[in-house]
């Protein structure tokens, strides 16, 4: 009788409905995340970071808000559902597709061209989509009303940061410091050849832009590009804009053409550089720079003590808490915000009605301190919403990234969302 007595009560104490399962609260977030194609050596710990942080969430039972009406604190579920859209167009499309079937309320991911594939739908469905390693372009910000945004400006803008610090900071030469830019062929990336758009804005800050060279995604060889701009064109620092990938073979070519870092400096933006280069090509990594948006695990600053708790729980090893898995982790603590915000805004009944209450949060995202992981992120520019406003730079030393600059905020330049 006592045995039967206690498995009663342990059966009925599962069969209690928590708070959110009484209430029935719940939203449903889909990740369209990048674990294979051109992308996939990023792509796959940014999607780590932001499906991790988000299952974390679900696991405590979703998201605390304060009712509008009532003032009473309620919880809202979160049920995390995720496609790999292997940084394809006809795969983000369906990908976007079965989210919309199985009704969720908010898309983020991985990608500007799968991002941009999705825009126009995710406009007129009036379904928010924010996308990280997304660089806003026409494609994606041009459907109105906008429902989706990316966490970095433009792929010019972004690279501001790295263009100044080498000319203010870095060049040590005489004369005008010549650079070159180097890109992944994509299609949001293609402004960076716009005639009067990049040469006139580092000319603006001292320098001359000596030429540029677009890549395939899929490079195997990068000494004909690397050749044209040293040999030919001398430039003297080269803004490299890519993928890891297409760095381990940057780097491979650059000591095979035996290029000396030190005359020739190499700054490799956020998409192409994190830990992982230490451990793919950790001697020819050495003397390359690179462009972060986040700290480093190694750096004590509050918000990483989070980072880590749930890259633990989510059973990580610490070497696959790179920048870049922290980066997909403050996409996630962004969209947190802005449907927390939302709630206590709207209420939950309006929130699920229509995206429009996600939206208008994320439009007009307010600044968020995300434990120093990074400086304040907000929208600072409404005709241009994105959210990460500072980089700084490091340098591959030691097997380690040394910090060799300040953050720097990302300028604007007019021209590059058209």
């Amino acid at each position: 009788m006592k045995r039967r007595l206690i498995t009663i009560l342990f059966v009925g104490f599962f069969l209690i409905p928590t708070l959110t399962e009484a209430s029935g609260k719940s939203l449903t977030v889909a990740v369209s995340a990048t674990y294979t194609g051109g992308f996939a050596a990023i792509g796959k710990y940014v999607s780590d970071g932001e499906i991790d942080y988000l299952n974390w969430i679900a696991s405590r039972g979703g998201i605390e808000y304060k009712d509008p009406a009532s003032g009473k604190k309620e919880m809202a579920a979160i049920k995390v559902i995720w496609e790999d859209n292997q940084y394809d167009v006809t795969k983000s499309v369906t990908a976007y597709k079965r989210f919309k079937a199985r009704k969720a309320n908010v898309i983020t991911g991985f990608g500007s061209t799968p991002g941009e594939a999705c825009a126009a739908s995710a406009s007129r469905d009036m379904l928010p989509y924010l996308s990280w390693y997304s660089y806003a372009s026409p494609a994606g910000y041009k459907p109105k009303p906008q429902y989706y945004w990316t966490l970095l400006p433009t792929i010019c803008e972004s690279i501001t940061p790295m263009i100044k610090w080498f000319i203010k900071e870095k060049w040590q030469g005489p004369g005008t410091p010549r650079i070159g830019l180097m890109s992944a062929d994509l299609p949001s990336w293609r402004v960076l050849g716009k005639t009067g758009l990049m040469d006139s804005y580092v000319k603006s800050v001292g320098g001359e832009l000596a030429g540029i060279e677009f890549i395939p995604l899929m490079a195997t060889d990068l000494s004909i590009p690397i050749t044209r701009l040293v040999t030919d064109k001398k430039v003297d620092g080269i803004v490299f804009t890519g993928a890891l990938s297409q760095t381990v073979v940057l780097a491979k070519d650059l000591q095979r053409l035996a290029i000396d870092l030190k005359k020739t400096t190499v700054i490799c933006n956020a998409s192409a550089w994190d830990e992982s280069l230490f451990k793919s090509i950790p001697k020819e990594v050495e003397g390359l720079y690179g462009e972060v948006f986040a700290v480093s695990s190694e750096e004590n600053v509050p918000g990483m003590k989070k980072v880590k708790e749930v890259a633990k729980w989510a059973g990580r090893k610490p070497e696959e808490v790179t920048i870049n898995y922290t980066n997909g982790f403050v996409g996630s603590l962004v969209l947190e915000a802005g449907i927390k915000r939302a709630l206590e805004k709207k209420g939950y009944e309006n929130v699920i009605k229509s995206g429009e209450a996600i939206r208008d949060e994320l439009h007009n995202f307010k600044a968020l301190d995300i434990g120093g992981i990074a400086p304040t992120v907000a929208v600072l520019h409404p005709d241009e919403p994105y959210f990460i406003n500072y980089s700084r730079m490091v340098e591959a030393k030691g097997n380690k990234f040394s910090i060799v600059g300040a953050w720097t905020l990302i300028d604007r330049i007019k021209g590059a969302i058209e």
